[in-house]
């Protein structure tokens, strides 16, 4: 019986196209990949490389060796109170975090510069600042997670 529940399951989610996300294909004439002023010294830079490296994206340091070259603005984060509690103090926060990135051919742009914006809310306890500041740092880390997997699917979608 349980063999049966697990069959019938998993036909249902193969027929309906349910696939876990594995890692992203780049289109074979992006690789090698030259990232142009990205580098390990902001955390979004860190974020992107960690991303295409464990996508198997070939990074090539050498811009004679590749035809495209990805490059990276720098990250704005902007942090506001949204809403107040009963205290008159600061309940929850947004974060909106902007990232821009271009697409080179040369001197050229393949993808024009784009700005990708992401935004979080989340609720702060007004009597505890530290575990406020652990939040916002944790959030921002995801962020930048999810903006580094945009970047990679807009490569992916990229068609020369």
């Amino acid at each position: 019986m349980r063999l049966l529940i697990i069959c019938c399951a998993t036909l249902l989610l193969s027929s309906c196209g349910f696939a876990l996300r594995g890692t992203a294909e780049l289109p074979a004439s992006l690789q090698p990949l030259h990232l142009d002023n990205i580098n390990d010294s902001t955390a979004m830079g860190r974020e992107l490389m960690r991303t295409l490296v464990n996508n198997k994206v070939r990074l090539s340091d050498d811009t004679g060796a590749t035809i495209y070259s990805l490059a990276l603005g720098g990250e704005t984060s902007v942090e506001r109170a949204i809403s107040v509690n009963a205290n008159a103090r600061a309940g929850e926060y947004e974060i909106i975090m902007t990232v821009p990135f271009q697409l080179k051919r040369g001197n050229t742009a393949a993808i024009p510069q784009q700005k990708l914006t992401l935004t979080k809310v989340y609720l702060a306890d007004p009597e505890n600042a530290v575990a406020k500041s652990e939040e916002a740092v944790i959030i921002q880390n995801e962020m930048r997670q999810e903006l580094s997997q945009l970047i990679l699917r807009r490569l992916q979608a990229f068609a020369p």
